[in-house]
């Protein structure tokens, strides 16, 4: 069974993914034509990762300070140019 909830995002804004089941990894794919910032909970300028436009990559679940793995189901995508994201249960 896959999970995954692609959504169109608008330039300049967060956007939320609250998927169906919390998991560890989640293969985010970038379809917008520039970067995207993807946080798992909470968008944190500080503390995300960069997807390059028309790439994928996987995210995990880990406290930053510790290391230590946990499950999330929310996730944020900041979008500075408009398009779409997929986000998959890996």
């Amino acid at each position: 069974m896959m999970f995954c909830s692609r959504k169109r995002c608008a330039a300049g804004t967060v956007t939320e993914f609250m998927m169906q089941l919390s998991a560890l990894k989640w293969k985010v794919k970038n379809f917008t034509t520039g970067d995207i910032y993807v946080s798992v909970g909470e968008y944190d300028p500080e503390n995300n990762m960069r997807i390059a436009a028309g790439s994928s990559d996987i995210v995990v679940d880990r406290v930053p300070q510790t290391g230590t793995r946990r499950t999330s189901r929310r996730l944020q995508v900041y979008t500075p140019s408009d398009g779409e994201v997929e986000i998959v249960m890996v």
